[in-house]
Formats: structure tokens, C-alpha cells, sequence
């Protein structure tokens, strides 16, 4: 994980003339140049790195490379130089293969340590910035372009890292996609990708959900994610459907949002929330009325804020609670993730029931949804040079999620 005092540092340095050097040559060479022209360019300054057709702009990397904080804040200047030509590259549509080919150029470094100390150093650094937090995400981004438009893959794709296949899962991009140190036009590139993409899940899911409830002579459905045709029918049942008698998942949100504004503490809040999150869970699996399970998350639900508890519930105690109650729930630690509660419940209750539980939180607090999708974005990230075939239990989480998400909060225009 980055240093916050590292990226602090560079953001207020006050030798970051340097670095709009580089980032002004290379936005000239895109407005002067086709991006197979700048790629070469890009290449030669920063992977070959002995030396470089214009004089001035080689003087000034070897000036940042002999800088003593260059190995904490070289990630960053790199980082912003790929971005510089990415940023406008993906607003031509014409233009989106050169993204994935200029991140490819990483993945092919020369062996040798270069024949000049400048040389050398600067292979160290590029080196070093292949093992970063900015160049896994930049990764991840060459996946999404280079992997075809489809979200349902063939069995050949089993042996493919799950990294392959971060497009399929739009709500992971925000924390997947997006470092510390992503400038605004990054921000909204990322978030026009993301609505993109639920949009279309979300039309598909609509359509497979349309010819479903249709005399199914029709022709084959047409299935959007990799759960079986069986599962997907029973996850858009139960997160769109009655779950407790005549209410859905949304309409047991209303129902305690409502609710919660009578309570007289923050104590009797969280006594009824383990009551409103459970519910659903004890009416399918009755023992999980005060099981091992229920008593430590009433434990857990206990022990959040205690300090508050005789006091009025207000809208930063219900958020702080549920991002703390996210954590016990699907993963803790992003540096040493802890995920046991969620593999325990998904094996225990299956992942309509676990899903339909941290839907209920979100629905409830909708400034906690950023939360979960951070915390699947950690177990992903921590996963993601895996085979598929080997964390099953992950894509189905995830595919349960992305329906979950898709039929409570997407915004195109059609009903479940």
C-alpha cells in the first residue's frame, strides 16, 4: 500500500516543474502525432531509456531520476505521464486500442541494466513502478480494453487470471481502477466506463429477466453472467421479490428508515438493525435466530461507537456503523485481508442470502454502498492472479453482487 506522507510529499513538492515538463512534451507529441508514433516515443524515453530524441526532455527525466525521493515518488510522475496520453486517447473512440498497447510496452523491459548509470537508473525506477499500487490498476484498465465486449466467458477462459476479467464487474472500478493520485479527468473517465457498463448489464439483465417470465418457446435466453441459468433466476427473484411477506428488499429499507427515526438511542439502533439485517436470513434458516453467527454480530454491533450509545442516532454514527459492520461482514484488513465471516455465511446460507443481507445495509444507507464495493474491490485486488477456476466462490460473490446492485440501483429505464 502507498504512503500517504509519499504522495503528500510529491503533491507539495515544490520541484514539480520537472514534471510538467514531461507532461507538456508528451501532450505536444499526441497533438502532433498518431498514438503508434507516440507509444514509440513513450518507449524510448521511459523502457529503453538510453537516451531520447529531444535532449532537453532526457536532461530533465535524468534531473527527477537523481532526485534521493525518486524511488517513493518516481510511481507517481510515471503514472501521470501514462495518463496524460490515456486520458485523451479514451475520448476517441478511434484511438482506445493504443491504451492496452501503451500499457503493454511494461510487460516486455529489457533484461540488462542499461549501459549508462542514467540508463540504469532509470530501469530501476520503471522497474520499481511495475510493482506499485498505480501500475496494478493500470493493468486492470488494459484488461477492460483488451478482453472482447462480452461478459460470458468459455470454459478455455477457466485458466485465465481473474484480472481478465474486471470489466464484468463496473461497480469495482472506482477502487480498482483509481489511486490516490488520479487527476479529475481520470475520475471521470473511470465513471463514464462505469455507467456504461451497468448500463448495459442492466439492459441485459432486464431482457433475460423479460423472456423469463415468457412462454419460453421463444428461443435460448440469453444469459449475461457466468452463474447458471437457474441461479441467475432465483438471484433476480430474490433481490427484485417479496422477501418478507408482501415487502421486498427495498420496501424493508423504507420500512426501517422510517422506523429509525423513533428510536431513543444509538444502543436501541443497533439492537433493531441486527433485527432489520437478519430477518430475512432467520424466516429461511431459522437457526440463525442466536446462533454462533448472530450472537458475535450482536457482539460486533455492540462494540461499534459504544461510547455513543446513549446518544441521539445521527447520519454519521448509522454511516461509520455500517462501513465498520462491512468490514465484519466481507473482508477486514485490505493489507492482510480477513474474509472469513463472508466464505463462512456463503458456505453456510448460500450467496442470495449473504448478498441479500449487505443489500438490506446498503439499501438502508445508501453512503455505505461505496464501502462494499471497496471491500469486494480489496477481495478482487487480493485474488485477482488467480485462476478463475480456483476462486469460484469469489465469482459467484461477485456475479450475486453485480445483480444485487444492478436491479436496486441501476438508472436505465427498465423495471424488474
Amino acid at each position: 500500500m502507498d504512503s500517504w506522507d509519499s504522495f503528500s510529499h510529491y503533491s507539495n513538492s515544490s520541484s514539480n516543474g520537472l514534471e510538467e515538463r514531461l507532461y507538456q512534451h508528451l501532450q505536444h507529441c499526441r497533438q502532433q502525432q498518431p498514438p503508434h508514433r507516440v507509444i514509440d516515443r513513450f518507449h524510448q524515453l521511459f523502457i529503453e531509456a538510453e537516451g531520447y530524441v529531444d535532449g532537453a526532455i532526457w536532461a530533465t527525466l535524468g534531473e527527477i531520476v537523481r532526485r534521493p525521493q525518486a524511488p517513493r515518488e518516481f510511481k507517481y510522475t510515471l503514472n501521470r505521464c501514462c495518463y496524460t496520453l490515456i486520458n485523451p486517447w479514451y475520448t476517441q473512440p478511434r484511438d482506445h486500442w493504443a491504451i492496452p498497447e501503451l500499457i503493454s510496452q511494461f510487460q516486455s523491459l529489457p533484461p540488462a541494466p542499461g549501459s549508462t548509470a542514467m540508463a540504469r537508473r532509470v530501469r530501476q525506477l520503471v522497474q520499481g513502478f511495475t510493482q506499485s499500487e498505480q501500475y496494478a490498476s493500470l493493468y486492470r484498465l488494459q484488461q477492460i480494453f483488451t478482453e472482447a465486449g462480452t461478459v460470458v466467458a468459455a470454459d478455455a477462459d477457466d485458466e485465465k487470471p481473474l484480472s481478465c476479467f474486471i470489466r464484468n464487474y463496473p461497480y469495482l472500478y472506482d477502487h480498482s481502477l483509481l489511486t490516490k493520485d488520479s487527476d479529475e479527468a481520470q475520475k471521470q473517465n473511470i465513471q463514464d466506463m462505469r455507467r456504461r457498463q451497468e448500463t448495459q448489464l442492466g439492459v441485459r439483465l432486464a431482457r433475460y429477466h423479460s423472456q423469463n417470465r415468457q412462454d419460453s418457446r421463444q428461443g435460448p435466453r440469453q444469459n449475461p453472467t457466468w452463474l447458471s441459468d437457474d441461479h441467475l433466476s432465483q438471484a433476480l427473484s430474490y433481490y427484485t421479490g417479496k422477501v418478507d411477506g408482501p415487502r421486498s428488499h427495498r420496501d424493508l429499507a423504507s420500512w426501517f428508515t422510517a422506523f429509525s427515526r423513533s428510536v431513543r438511542s444509538f444502543a436501541d439502533f443497533k439492537e433493531e438493525f441486527c433485527e432489520y439485517l437478519m430477518g430475512p436470513v432467520v424466516a429461511v434458516e431459522p437457526k440463525y435466530s442466536g446462533n454462533h453467527f448472530t450472537r458475535r454480530l450482536r457482539q460486533c454491533l455492540g462494540e461499534i461507537l459504544s461510547e455513543f450509545d446513549d446518544q441521539r442516532l445521527t447520519p454519521f454514527l448509522v454511516v461509520e456503523l455500517c462501513r465498520r459492520l462491512l468490514n465484519f461482514l466481507v473482508v477486514d484488513n485490505p493489507r492482510r485481508p480477513v474474509f472469513r465471516n463472508f466464505t463462512h455465511l456463503i458456505n453456510d446460507i448460500g450467496y442470495a442470502l449473504t448478498v441479500g443481507l449487505l443489500l438490506r445495509l446498503v439499501l438502508f444507507c445508501k453512503s455505505a454502498k461505496p464501502w462494499l464495493e471497496r471491500c469486494f474491490a480489496v477481495l478482487f485486488n487480493y485474488h485477482e492472479q488467480l485462476p478463475r477456476q480456483q476462486v469460484g466462490w469469489l465469482v459467484q460473490g461477485l456475479e450475486h453482487v453485480n445483480v444485487a446492485l444492478i436491479t436496486n440501483f441501476g438508472e436505465f429505464g427498465y423495471q424488474f
